[in-house]
């Protein structure tokens, strides 16, 4: 009932998300445009004397940025400061003990295959193909400034957290996996979920009519939420790891919207690239889910009621 509960809420969530931030975010950028245009239409404004007039059009694009730096700033601040709290073993190291043993107690079998399932949309073995997928159709549809914006996120991301696990080597909650994968923070899973999923998720949007846009975003979020909810529930990581990779995952997804949008961000054609990119991620949800859960379920087994959590 608790877990069920819980899921409820990640759904609802995405769907106030998706439902009241846009319009208040259009509301605000709306207002800022206003505000500019009447300053620059006054010549004795204090902002019309100043700026130069090459430079007027350029002052439109201040509540795209605004609106980007609030996320971007937002999840560098929360990601460091989780860094911080992990690296001095601060209350947050207890809190992460707590939630571990919390749903530990509530695991059951239909929920772990469950979310044994889910965990797999974020493995390397999902994420790839769609990533190859997208890389693809994009430089088919001859968009070829969105495939490096592409590569690089997926790539970027994957060189920060694998050079952060191994420079804080963090132990898991219990032991799944060897060599550098066997460090926990930050999540690999979260993080690559928000860069992969996310920016896809933006790219669909910029050819997408308003409807197709709140469904798009809607099904990211849940999806993205989803992944990182698993990693929590199995144990395979402490709810602080998944939490910094969220964060980063945002302020990376961020900062590269930015400068993919002021610059020649030509839409590839929705139904072509969404066609490609759900039937890659279709193939490879449906090979990990016939494959993978039965052998996973070993691996995300519940720890044993009297084995010590890892600090």
């Amino acid at each position: 009932m608790i877990l069920t509960l819980i899921l409820m809420l990640i759904v609802g969530l995405a769907w106030f998300a998706v439902a009241v931030l846009p319009s208040l975010a259009a509301g605000l950028a709306t207002r800022s445009i206003n505000a500019i245009n009447r300053h620059l239409d006054r010549d004795e404004s204090f902002l019309a004397r100043r700026v130069p007039q090459g430079w007027a059009a350029r002052l439109l694009d201040l509540p795209l940025i605004a609106l980007l730096a609030i996320p971007l700033v937002l999840g560098l601040w929360a990601f460091f400061g989780i860094l911080d709290e992990v690296a001095e073993g601060d209350s947050l190291v207890d809190l992460d003990k707590i939630v571990f043993e919390f749903f530990r107690q509530l695991r059951s079998a239909p929920f772990d295959r469950a979310m044994i399932a889910i965990t797999g949309l974020g493995d390397a073995r999902v994420v790839m193909p769609v990533t190859l997928a997208g890389l693809l159709a994009l430089a088919a549809l001859k968009r070829g400034r969105a495939a490096l914006y592409l590569m690089a996120a997926t790539a970027g991301a994957g060189v920060f957290v694998a050079g952060v696990k191994r420079f804080i080597a963090r132990p898991r909650p219990v032991s799944i996996y060897d060599g550098l994968a066997e460090y926990s923070f930050p999540s690999g899973h979260a993080c690559m979920s928000v860069v992969l999923y996310g920016f896809l998720a933006i790219l669909l949007m910029q050819a997408a009519t308003p409807a197709w846009r709140r469904v798009i975003a809607f099904a990211a979020l849940v999806l993205i939420a989803m992944i990182s909810f698993s990693r929590v529930y199995l144990g395979a990581h402490w709810l602080s790891d998944v939490v910094a990779g969220l964060a980063f995952g945002v302020a990376w997804v961020a900062l590269l919207t930015l400068l993919y949008l002021r610059g020649d961000a030509k839409p590839a054609p929705a139904p072509v690239f969404a066609s490609v990119l759900l039937a890659a991620f279709a193939i490879a949800g449906y090979i990990h889910t016939n494959r993978d859960v039965a052998k996973e379920t070993t691996r995300y087994a519940v720890p044993n009621l009297n084995s010590k959590t890892r600090p």
